[in-house]
């Protein structure tokens, strides 16, 4: 089964945000045998970075419905 264009682009854009954070998944000590993990906080200054791109693309959008 191949891929189209877009399911490539979308999966090699998935594995590059997935490698971004794979640092921050903390895996338990019994990982191995429980499958249980927990992930770590990037702090504030990650979470009002992303506020401030939705905020962005939201004006975007908003400007290109009202032309």
């Amino acid at each position: 089964m191949s891929l189209t264009l877009k399911q490539r682009e979308l999966l090699k854009d998935v594995l590059k945000i997935g490698r971004r954070i794979q640092h921050r998944f903390d895996p338990e000590p019994v990982f191995a045998r429980t499958g249980v993990g927990s992930m770590r906080g990037e702090g504030v200054a990650v979470l009002q970075k992303i506020k401030q791109g939705v905020t962005r693309t939201e004006a975007k959008r908003t400007a290109r419905a009202s032309r």
